[in-house]
């Protein structure tokens, strides 16, 4: 059962970063690292509720392989220490922030996002139930 998780992950995780590249030619670069993790934190609400009782190779690879791959927090951590001016003691708070408005404004968008996800999910399977 492992392997087949493991394998999962490999597949979806390509899967994801691929989608991920493809949407990244389609929306301007502002929005799009909101619109990808926003995305990808809804739909993995979606998929936790609606996949609770699914095989767990089924889950780990939508849930980490795709969802995993598709979302890119490593790169909010970069964007938000780029718009932020690098200087020493409290003067570099205000030049930082614009990357801690990034990183807060992505953190807040996203828990909407998976809540909004998991509401959605519940429904779908308790439809799927009845």
């Amino acid at each position: 059962m492992l392997l087949r998780s493991v394998l999962a992950v490999l597949v979806g995780g390509a899967l994801g970063t691929a989608c991920r590249a493809l949407l990244q030619e389609a929306v301007p670069e502002p929005w799009m690292l909101l619109v990808i993790n926003a995305l990808g934190s809804g739909l993995l609400g979606v998929a936790v509720a609606a996949l609770a009782d699914a095989p767990a190779w089924l889950r780990h690879g939508l849930g980490a392989g795709v969802l995993g791959g598709f979302t890119t927090y490593s790169a909010v951590a970069v964007a938000s220490v780029s718009a932020s001016a690098a200087g020493g003691g409290w003067a570099a708070l205000v030049p930082a922030l614009p990357g801690i408005a990034i990183a807060i404004g992505m953190l807040v968008a996203c828990v909407l996002a998976a809540w909004g996800g998991l509401v959605l999910g519940r429904r779908l399977a308790s439809g799927r139930a009845a």
